[in-house]
């Protein structure tokens, strides 16, 4: 794998409030952007890959930061407190891939006429191993190292090239993992760096239609026939105790925010 380069927005210093690309004119908090308008999204995807971190006003950080909290649930590890979030700002050509495979599952199974999102769009948590700095403490230089998962994800999305590399076995088999349980993707989120803040990512997933699974399948390479993905469902007479989902092609999500916590 090539070295990596740093995030393409450290050299920005915006006053609180305006717009993270061009700085003249205050974001549009109603739409819940970084950005005064369109043409200023655009600029900040053609300088992608790269964060942007939100303000604690804002009300993406209040409503992701929210949701960490509430969709953690395991009752032996107390809740985390949220340090910073950051908008993860992918190139246009990741961008492009996710949206046709969006309009593809959506196209073939019709989820809006059912009161569903497109796609049967959902948030997910994924933790996994960082071995730089980056995050903490408004930290937004991405590392040059091979071996950190989180830098690669966050520049270049998600690969099944990279299927076992760090827990060694998938519980449904050759897939990118996710789950609706921000306690269970921070089992995965591992630092290997000085640092007391951890990280995961929440991600935009196409669940499509999932097949409803409550037992181990570890020799899946893709979902049941008629399926656009596996949902590992937890159970007592099954083999989870917090949920799962699993997609088996690597344009069925991408990382949208980078959450710190401690």
């Amino acid at each position: 794998m090539p070295e990596r380069e740093s995030s393409n927005f450290a050299w920005k210093k915006i006053k609180p409030g305006m717009c993270k690309s061009c700085g003249q004119e205050p974001y549009n908090t109603r739409l819940e952007s970084l950005f005064c308008s369109g043409d200023c999204f655009r600029d900040a995807v053609d300088n992608a890959p790269g964060l942007i971190e939100y303000p604690e006003d804002h009300p993406i950080y209040k409503r992701v930061s929210s949701l960490f909290t509430k969709s953690w649930l395991h009752p032996s590890v107390s809740p985390k407190k949220v340090k910073a979030i950051y908008m993860i700002v992918l190139t246009s050509d990741l961008h492009s891939s996710y949206m046709d495979y969006l309009n593809e599952v959506e196209y073939r199974e019709d989820f809006e006429s059912q009161g569903s999102p497109k796609g049967n769009e959902s948030e997910r948590w994924h933790g996994t191993t960082r071995e730089c700095l980056i995050g903490d403490h408004s930290n937004t230089q991405f590392c040059q190292s091979s071996d950190c998962s989180l830098c690669g994800i966050l520049q270049d999305s998600y690969s099944l090239d990279f299927y076992q590399g760090k827990t060694g076995w998938g519980r449904f088999g050759r897939g990118i993992y996710t789950t609706g349980t921000s306690s269970k993707a921070d089992t995965y989120s591992v630092n290997n760096n000085s640092s007391k803040w951890k990280a995961v990512i929440l991600n935009k997933v196409v669940v499509g239609n999932g097949a409803s699974v409550t037992l181990n399948l570890p020799k899946l390479t893709a979902p049941p026939p008629g399926y656009d993905s596996v949902l590992g469902e937890p159970m007592k007479t099954g083999h989870l105790n917090y949920d799962e989902c699993v997609v088996y092609n690597n344009d069925a999500l991408r990382p949208e925010y980078l959450i710190m916590y401690k």
